[in-house]
């Protein structure tokens, strides 16, 4: 499908978009402002060598070692994230049960680096801040005494968080707006396609699925390739215009009638025929007939004897308990050999059908260059109809 094709689905369905945009944006709205706010605090340490060494060979070592291996560092996060250093801390601050499960702690050691960073996360601001230099300061305690060689010194103090890190609101409502509008843009193909008949062969919308005929857009591929087989084999063809309301009597009808009335009216059309005929349907009540390898004459002929019969065909639709008697006039034009093109084909079927609609007792109208005489007679014999 073309990207054309899409624009115009989102476009018709504007409002499943604008829908689907208000309802998740509320969501998203009323969801991140019931979320309870995490406030963060962050405290830093440095892993340093200890003053004291016996000798310049131990101290060159211990440069060495804490260089080259992150074990030591490693030591110190996992003491920091353990569960005795938080019951010392949260003991020291003399904090509630519920204040202890309300603390989350989380350390690491900064890549490429001897940094130890300790994060605390709450509820409560005030919390996280002392509660981030407690667990800096019992694990610092506990620590001196693993390693004569390496110590654990402050480096930045936790200070008061001003904003929580949890929720990010501009974040939330700016994915709201986006999730709403890819979720309506979802809704708005999906109603499209659940609407197209089932038949409709996929990708390709060759079909009109309320008269089961070929498009308009089908038609006027099928003209250039015609034109084209005719240019170079010299083959005589026809388009003809059949309006099968004349009197606009479907246009007040409730759809389901018009749906089937004009299936009725196609249905018609293809009994009389060919197979390498086409007939498609050129606007809401005009078909459009391809006849295929016939001289002018014989077109004229199966085009008067189709207007003939869907006039007098009543259509009767049992399934509305009405009957129906249409009434067609026609309009058509001869491929004449040379330089004519598909639009130019058109152009002259549609005139002719202008001139038969504003004629009161013609309704079989050839276009009006180079007919031949049966061609003329056939439209004198029409004015006096």
């Amino acid at each position: 499908m073309e990207l054309r094709a899409y624009l115009h689905i989102l476009w018709s369905k504007w409002w499943i978009v604008l829908l689907t945009l208000l309802i998740t944006y509320t969501a998203t709205l009323i969801f991140t402002y019931q979320q309870v706010p995490i406030y963060q605090s962050n405290a830093t340490f440095v892993v340093k060598l200890s003053p004291s060494f016996s000798s310049d060979k131990d101290l060159a070592a211990a440069v060495d070692i804490l260089s080259r291996r992150t074990e030591i560092g490693t030591t110190f996060t996992q003491v920091a994230d353990s569960r005795l250093i938080k019951r010392l801390a949260a003991t020291e601050l003399g904090l509630s049960g519920a204040q202890r499960n309300d603390v989350s702690i989380t350390s690491e050691l900064l890549p490429g680096t001897n940094v130890l960073k300790i994060a605390i996360q709450s509820t409560d601001p005030v919390l996280a801040r002392n509660m981030a230099n407690a667990v800096g300061a019992n694990t610092i305690a506990y620590v001196q005494d693993l390693y004569e060689t390496y110590k654990l010194e402050p480096l930045d103090q936790a200070s008061l968080p001003d904003e929580p890190i949890s929720p990010n609101k501009p974040l939330n409502l700016a994915l709201g707006g986006v999730m709403g509008l890819v979720l309506g843009a979802g809704f708005a193909l999906l109603a499209a396609y659940l609407q197209a008949p089932a038949t409709q062969p996929a990708g390709l919308n060759i079909l009109d699925h309320e008269t089961e005929v070929y498009t308009r857009r089908y038609l006027d591929l099928r003209l250039r390739q015609e034109i084209s087989r005719a240019r170079r084999i010299n083959a005589q063809f026809s388009l003809a215009l059949l309006n099968v309301d004349r009197q606009r009597m479907l246009a007040g009808a409730p759809p389901q009638i018009q749906r089937e009335a004009l299936r009725r009216a196609a249905l018609l059309i293809v009994t009389d025929l060919r197979d390498e005929d086409v007939i498609a349907r050129f606007d809401d009540t005009t078909f459009a007939v391809l006849l295929l390898d016939t001289a002018p004459e014989a077109a004229a002929e199966t085009i008067r004897q189709l207007q003939t019969k869907l006039t007098t065909t009543p259509l009767d639709l049992s399934q509305r308990d009405l009957t129906l008697n249409l009434q067609v006039i026609v309009g058509y034009a001869d491929y004449q050999p040379g330089s004519m093109e598909a639009e130019e084909l058109v152009a002259s079927a549609s005139s002719a059908l202008k001139a038969a609609e504003t004629d009161a007792s013609g309704m079989v109208y050839p276009a009006l260059f180079k007919q031949s005489p049966y061609q003329l007679s056939m439209a004198k014999a029409a004015d006096h109809e």
